[in-house]
């Protein structure tokens, strides 16, 4: 039995050792960073100001302004949590995502970012891989102060509410405040697979203070905390501000 159980482990390791390497290739293949988590800091600050870019300017978005999210949105947000997920496998399929987030301070300045990850393995085929860009737009300060500043992990849903966020209509880019009023979800997403806008559920999903990393690019064990409470700008995030900028200031 011992035997037959390590046999069984060491397959199972196996093939998401594989799934992870497909992962890992149909990124490749995508031209888009890895989505795995690799403590590359500062490779995930300019991946997520790429991917948001796809989000808010109607020259990254080949569907134009009938699929951004509307200035009115991120003027709105109290936080933005940015990252992609790759699902791949064959029987065993492993996920695994990275990305950041960055909150509205008291003096309407974006924070420094704060590391995140979201990962798992789970069962069933995949037909290739399933890339997914996901854009989380905090509209609630009990959604920054409960989730990503507490540090640890975080799962959706529950008592946060997430749903679909709004989009520009028929050309329109603004959405009026009834509108915004009478949506109480705590938390809008955004999602795109393969270039496009889908429905996605993420109710359940985990998201990880990426510790290690935030502690490499800032040079000491730091919580999230402090970072999006205390921390300047860093100069290398000064792409993903000016992204942020242009789409709350864009104009028709």
């Amino acid at each position: 039995v011992g035997k037959k159980a390590t046999e069984a482990g060491k397959r199972f390791q196996e093939t998401a050792t594989e799934a992870t390497r497909q992962m890992q290739e149909s990124a490749k293949n995508a031209n888009i960073s890895s989505p795995l988590p690799d403590n590359s800091a500062a490779e995930d600050i300019k991946k997520a100001a790429n991917l948001l870019r796809g989000f808010v300017d109607k020259d990254e978005n080949e569907a134009g302004f009938d699929n951004i999210i509307p200035p009115d949105v991120l003027r709105k947000a109290k936080g933005l949590a940015i990252y992609t997920v790759v699902k791949a496998g064959f029987i065993v399929s492993a996920r695994g995502g990275s990305g950041l987030v960055v909150i509205k301070k008291d003096d309407g300045q974006w924070s420094a970012p704060s590391f995140i990850a979201t990962g798992g393995l789970g069962f069933g085929a995949l037909a290739g891989a399933d890339i997914t860009d996901i854009i989380l737009v905090l509209m609630t300060d009990e959604a920054v102060e409960t989730t990503f500043v507490q540090g640890g992990s975080v799962t959706l849903g529950g008592g946060l509410s997430v749903s679909a966020g709004p989009v520009g209509v028929g050309g329109e880019i603004g959405v009026s405040a009834n509108t915004l009023a009478a949506n109480t979800a705590s938390i809008f997403s955004y999602t795109k697979s393969k270039g496009l806008f889908a429905g996605v559920s993420l109710d359940g999903t985990v998201l990880l203070e990426r510790k290690e990393a935030n502690a490499a690019f800032y040079g000491r064990a730091i919580s999230a905390a402090e970072i999006l409470k205390t921390m300047p700008q860093p100069p290398e995030a000064l792409e993903l501000y000016t992204v942020i900028e242009s789409g709350l200031n864009r104009e028709l």
